[in-house]
C-alpha cells in the first residue's frame, strides 16, 4: 500500500513539474516573440520601419511611413526589420505568408503588431486565410523582398 502511495504522489508530481516547464517555457517565448522589435537593447525606433497593414473586402492595403498607400503589394529589403501594423476595415481577416510561417488575424478595432524580416529575396504570396465573403478567393497578396 505504501509504494502504490509514493508511486501516485510521484506521477502526480512529475506531471505538475512538466506541465509547470511547458508553461514557463510558452509563455517566456510567445513574449519575446510578440516583443522581438521592442526588447531592451534589442532595437531603437531607427532600426526598424513602421508600416500599416489594413485589410479590407477583398484587397490587403499598405500604408508606408512617407505615406504612399500601395494595394496588394508590399515591397520590402532583404534583412531589414519591419513592423507591421495590422487591423482590419470591416470583417475578420487573417494575414497568412505560409513560405514565413506567419499567420495573424485582422479584427475590426483591434490592431496587432507583426514583427517581419526577411532574410531571403523574392516573392512570397500573403493569402487570406479567413473566410472574409464572396471574394475570399480574389484576397492574395504579394510580398516583394528584394536584395
Amino acid at each position: 500500500m505504501e509504494r502504490a502511495r509514493a508511486m501516485e504522489l510521484a506521477t502526480i508530481f512529475g506531471a505538475a513539474a512538466v506541465l509547470a516547464y511547458l508553461a514557463v517555457s510558452a509563455a517566456t517565448n510567445l513574449y519575446i516573440i510578440d516583443n522581438y522589435g521592442t526588447l531592451a537593447g534589442n532595437t531603437t525606433h531607427s532600426d526598424y520601419i513602421d508600416i500599416k497593414v489594413v485589410a479590407r473586402q477583398f484587397s490587403w492595403e499598405f500604408v508606408l511611413p512617407n505615406g504612399t498607400v500601395s494595394y496588394n503589394t508590399l515591397t520590402i529589403k532583404a534583412g531589414q526589420l519591419y513592423r507591421l501594423s495590422l487591423t482590419s476595415a470591416d470583417v475578420l481577416h487573417s494575414f497568412y505568408v505560409p513560405e514565413l510561417g506567419i499567420k495573424y488575424e485582422a479584427v475590426p478595432g483591434f490592431t496587432y503588431i507583426l514583427w517581419l524580416k526577411v532574410d531571403r529575396p523574392g516573392v512570397y504570396y500573403i493569402y487570406c486565410a479567413e473566410y472574409c465573403g464572396v471574394g475570399h478567393y480574389l484576397m492574395i497578396g504579394k510580398l516583394v523582398v528584394v536584395p
